[in-house]
């Protein structure tokens, strides 16, 4: 072959492009830190063009693409050599699910590389249970070579492949600093379509196949069911640390106004109102931040008979001046907080409910004089 012909430059072209291909899949795997572990390799099947694995950190597919020469679907803008390096390829994936279809059979049509996906759309750390795979990547109609990926870091850097709430540029980070990372890739025996089968009933059994060797159940959550759990994570995390009720429950103080609230509201469990007591420091807040609703509990269950017998023993309690004084302010005070009508305008809404809410204090006010046979004149001053 003369070493001008075509076929002989189109050679050795090829050959220049898989040695830069190879080195710069080393010096991937050298920044990164990544070591890759190929076991069961009787079931590899270069033929296979559609791979799919569980996903554990943002770097799996890199893994698999070092292992496999495979590309896999993005949405990052980056620069050639950097896709090339990664394994990544545009196939679409802002333009939506069909798109995407429509593009990953093109590539298998034309290209020799296959593609890789992790049907569980979100990371998990591998070791408690499958998120439920998405169908799509098993309606290409091509066999599926599943892998059961695995992700070990030494010792002496014992750090989470994948920390939760945290995006792709806090995983390569850490990847970035401790001294390897080691991708365990166990080969299972390629998967087809059965006749007969639909493509939820093969993906349910590459699910199982995968969970199987990785020794997991299978379960019915999905990436949007992780989604929610990050959001109620940040929202935790972002909330002030309060002290445990168990360090205020033997205060003598709180425990009083804890007393003075349920007098006034006997319907709201006690440890609601200690909770509100802890931040407020005030029976008249907690009152008024439990009678607006700021205050989330189940109403007890109080007996009529109780509350009427108990008002009844403190109107009579005494003979002195003291409590017939405070007897005669109790019968010329209206106490009902209920309202004839329903106000028609959100303002009288409003005024009616100021009036309940000042009647419900004044209530409270009074029966703790009653209880305590207190003098009028020190709570008219």
């Amino acid at each position: 072959m003369s070493p001008s012909g075509p076929l002989y430059r189109a050679t050795a072209d090829y050959e220049a492009r898989d040695d830069d291909h190879q080195t710069t899949k080393m010096c991937t795997r050298i920044v990164l830190g990544i070591v890759v572990r190929e076991e069961d390799l009787g079931n590899k099947n270069p033929s296979a063009r559609v791979i799919v694995t569980n996903h554990v950190t943002w770097c799996d597919h890199v893994a698999v693409h070092i292992a496999t020469g495979c590309v896999t679907p993005h949405i990052w803008e980056l620069p050639t050599f950097l896709n090339w390096a990664l394994g990544v390829k545009d196939l679409g994936l802002r333009q939506g699910r069909d798109m995407l279809l429509t593009s990953v059979r093109s590539h298998l049509n034309k290209s020799s590389s296959p593609v890789v996906f992790h049907p569980e759309a979100a990371t998990t750390n591998g070791r408690v249970g499958l998120l439920r795979f998405s169908t799509w990547p098993f309606s290409i109609g091509a066999p599926v070579q599943p892998v059961a990926l695995t992700v070990g870091r030494p010792a002496v850097s014992d750090l989470s492949p994948s920390v939760l709430a945290a995006g792709c540029l806090v995983d390569i980070f850490w990847f970035l600093f401790v001294p390897y990372t080691t991708f365990t890739l166990k080969y299972l025996p390629v998967m087809q379509v059965e006749e007969g089968e639909g493509d939820d009933q093969f993906t349910v059994r590459v699910e199982t196949a995968v969970a199987t060797s990785l020794g997991i159940p299978r379960t019915c959550h999905t990436s949007a069911d992780k989604t929610e759990h990050e959001k109620r994570y940040i929202l935790e995390q972002s909330r002030p640390v309060m002290p445990q009720l168990s360090q205020y429950s033997g205060s003598p103080e709180l425990q009083r106004m804890v007393r003075q609230v349920a007098e006034v509201l006997p319907y709201v469990p006690h440890d609601v109102i200690l909770k509100d007591l802890v931040r407020s420091h005030s029976t008249d807040i907690t009152i008024s931040n439990i009678l607006e609703g700021l205050v989330s509990y189940t109403p007890l269950t109080v007996p009529q008979t109780a509350s009427a017998t108990s008002s009844n023993g403190a109107a009579s309690t005494s003979g002195t001046s003291t409590s017939s004084q405070a007897s005669s302010y109790t019968q010329n005070t209206c106490l009902d907080t209920s309202v004839s009508s329903f106000p028609r305008s959100a303002q009288e809404r409003m005024m009616s409910f100021h009036e309940r809410k000042a009647r419900l204090i004044e209530n409270a006010r009074q029966k703790y004089i009653e209880k305590h046979q207190l003098k009028l004149a020190e709570f008219n001053c």
